[in-house]
């Protein structure tokens, strides 16, 4: 299966996300991702960073959990609820 689902609901986590969240998620992601990625916290930095979860296979349609787990950490309570609503409701 691809990640089409993930990936569409990642595009939409983006409209949810403030400033301060995406700086957070960069901030906290930086052991994780190349440091270019981690210095830009706009919406394309953020694209390129989940890009880079992908690649890693740190994140996928069948694992996501980690995604979840990390906007956790960062508080970012809009985010988990999407991404767990999205995925227990649409298969």
């Amino acid at each position: 299966m691809d990640n089409r689902h993930l990936r569409s609901i990642i595009l939409k986590l983006q409209d949810c996300l403030s400033d301060n969240d995406r700086q957070n998620l960069h901030f906290f992601l930086a052991n994780d991702v190349p440091r270019r990625i981690i210095d830009d916290p706009s919406m394309t930095g953020t694209l390129n960073l989940m890009q880079s979860l992908f690649d890693q296979e740190k994140i996928s349609e069948e694992n996501f959990t980690f995604l979840i787990d990390v906007f956790r950490e960062i508080k970012c309570v809009r985010a988990v609820k999407l991404l767990k609503g999205k995925f227990l409701f649409s298969f």
